[in-house]
């Protein structure tokens, strides 16, 4: 007998987001024989990373933006789930949102409480209002930000901040070893205004001052037309402006002396568990919930945000130490698998999955089980 199915809805097929579901999936099946795991995502999602027992019932799209959300509907219908849980919100699940709650409970993972400038319009606005206010619980990655979420009304009772999970999993799909190259910074990730690559752009002379054979790495997709202009010494830059595919993403942070997030705001990021992942320190700005995942002084280095010098300090403080920069990378690596393993942060969201469905009353289920089962689930 199931003790708990879960259906996780995912409406992108590629970026962080996959990687994300794709490993609270994979572990929340391997919890133990009793869970079963369903996930609803879009055609052309790369299946590789799921594991098996991942049950996958794909979705074609409408346009660009748009997916069948009548094949939602259905698939949820036969799955039958315990607890529905959306791990990206998506305008195109609002209108049948009460439908689902009819279903089961329903859990969604926001990761921007306070939205970015880049995200700032009124349908992600209103998104983000409707799905933290429907959602029987509202799960987050930081203090920060559930303070921010209880600012905007949300019932304590309903929010969970969890950690973050490491991408530890980059590792085993890395093409071949490639080692470290000396005196080389890494960003990584959408070329996105917060994020703040103008600040170091303007931090390379100061660096290059002290560390003259330096090279940044700038690694993703997005506009970088504006920052282009902004480079004065173009041979301290390796710009790769696409998508970055995954074994790439590999090769990026096993050749990277030092991950750089200058981020002028941020909820949290997928980027410093990757770091860590491959032992490599990191220089954060104390935005969001970005520096509750790094020790000052132990895993990296947090610095105020929109300040080109600090960052610059920053950075050559640790490549300039090698015996800091390494044990940096070390005690990153300790911490994620101390706080950042994906077991437990399975094990937490089971946890209150079954929480919140010992409260759900049985008759808003749309198929029958025994009622004494819900009340008496527990791990």
């Amino acid at each position: 007998m199931q003790e708990m199915r879960i259906c996780v809805l995912l409406l992108v097929n590629r970026g962080g987001m996959v990687h994300y579901t794709s490993q609270l999936c994979n572990h929340l099946s391997k919890l133990k024989s009793g869970v079963e795991v369903y996930l609803i995502a879009p055609e052309g999602i790369n299946e590789e990373i799921f594991d098996d027992n991942v049950n996958l019932k794909k979705i074609p799209s409408i346009g660009r933006h748009g997916y069948r959300i009548d094949l939602i509907l259905k698939y949820v219908s036969e799955i039958k789930p315990d607890f529905i849980h959306i791990t990206v919100i998506h305008p195109f699940i609002i209108p049948i949102l009460p439908f689902l709650k009819k279903i089961s409970p329903l859990a969604v993972t926001i990761h921007d409480v306070v939205l970015h400038s880049d995200q700032n319009n009124f349908i992600i606005y209103l998104t983000t209002y409707v799905f933290s206010k429907l959602a029987d619980l509202n799960f987050v990655h930081g203090e920060k930000l559930k303070l921010e979420l209880l600012k905007k009304g949300i019932q304590d009772s309903k929010i969970v901040s969890i950690p973050h999970g490491n991408y530890s999993f980059f590792k085993r799909i890395q093409n071949g070893e490639v080692y470290e190259q000396k005196n080389t910074i890494l960003f990584f990730g959408r070329i996105l205004e917060y994020k703040g690559i103008g600040f170091l752009i303007q931090a390379e002379p100061a660096i290059s001052l002290k560390v003259p054979d330096l090279k940044i790495v700038i690694a993703g997709d997005g506009n970088f037309a504006p920052y282009e202009k902004m480079i004065f010494n173009k041979d301290k830059f390796e710009i790769i402006n696409e998508y970055i595919p995954d074994k790439l993403v590999s090769e990026l942070f096993q050749s990277a002396s030092v991950v750089v997030l200058p981020y002028i705001e941020a909820s949290q990021s997928g980027v410093v568990p990757i770091a860590y992942a491959f032992q490599k320190p990191v220089v954060v700005t104390d935005v969001g919930s970005l520096s509750e995942c790094v020790i000052d002084g132990v895993t990296g280095l947090i610095i105020p945000p929109n300040n080109h010098e600090l960052l610059a300090d920053a950075i050559v403080k640790i490549l300039t130490d090698d015996e800091l920069k390494n044990n940096m990378g070390k005690a990153g690596y300790t911490f994620m698998e101390s706080n950042m393993s994906w077991e437990n942060v399975a094990h937490k969201t089971l946890v209150e999955y079954n929480k919140c469905a010992v409260g759900f009353h049985v008759s808003d289920f749309s198929h029958s089980k025994d009622v004494s089962l819900r009340k008496e689930r527990s791990l």
